[in-house]
């Protein structure tokens, strides 16, 4: 939120309280809450209202309605009991023939050197999922030019898209930087129907495994590379500091 390059991108995100719950039901009508940590798409939750004030709450496949908004908080905070959890703005992604979908956005960078994107695909929901997470929903991967063309964005082009994503990419993990020490970041980042971009999370010990499941695996060798040589470099620098 503090860098002007990339707030733009974020949705709008709190900490899960009855207050927050409401107001951002209110200001959007549809929104996320996730446990702080989870990984997988565990615990998370969607809730949509309607006009007139009733709630729907998916977990997973799962619906559940509620006459108000009061009702649809106490059932999310019974689910996720004794867990940190956040609220934040559902972005309505992008989909192919009719399945939302979102993009993992590797970016590395080797000691002393500058980030790279090394992979990019996108991972689009299983049948019934709003989450992409392709284990727990069934979805799949594809790469990102293919979902491009098969999905409802309209108004700007596939190339251009990407270059966004690309920056936008470097830019978070050069912010995330100053914050954390790292040197790979994987960014879920979902896109809208008119292209617009949204950071959704960033996660510091991504699997590149995803990469592996597409038929062409060179983003896969190339994450792998960066990965090895950075691990020697570590290992060097060790050797080093024991002489």
């Amino acid at each position: 939120m503090k860098s002007p390059a990339i707030a733009p991108h974020l949705p709008e995100t709190k900490r899960f309280t009855r207050d927050a719950f409401r107001s951002l039901l209110a200001r959007y009508g549809h929104i996320i809450v996730k446990p702080v940590g989870g990984w997988g798409g565990d615990g998370v939750v969607s809730v949509a209202a309607g006009a007139d004030g009733r709630c729907e709450a998916r977990y997973g496949k799962r619906r559940k309605s509620f006459e108000d908004a009061n009702s649809a908080y106490a059932y999310v905070r019974g689910l996720l009991e004794g867990r940190r959890c956040i609220v934040q703005r559902r972005i309505s992604l992008a989909v192919v023939n009719g399945k939302p979908f979102d993009l993992r956005v590797m970016v590395q960078r080797k000691r002393g050197g500058a980030w790279t994107v090394t992979g990019k695909l996108a991972k689009v929901a299983g049948a019934g999922y709003l989450i992409t997470n392709v284990r727990r929903s069934g979805g799949k991967v594809v790469p990102f030019a293919e979902a491009y063309r098969q999905s409802n964005v309209h108004g700007v082009s596939a190339a251009e898209t990407e270059r966004r994503i690309d920056a936008l990419a470097l830019a978070a993990a050069e912010h995330l930087q100053r914050y954390y020490s790292i040197r790979i970041c994987g960014l879920d980042v979902g896109l809208d129907d008119r292209g617009g971009i949204w950071v959704i999370e960033a996660n510091f010990t991504p699997d590149p495994g995803l990469f592996r499941k597409l038929r062409d695996r060179s983003m896969y060798r190339r994450i792998m590379a960066y990965d090895r040589g950075e691990t020697r470099a570590r290992a060097g620098h060790r050797t080093s500091m024991k002489k």
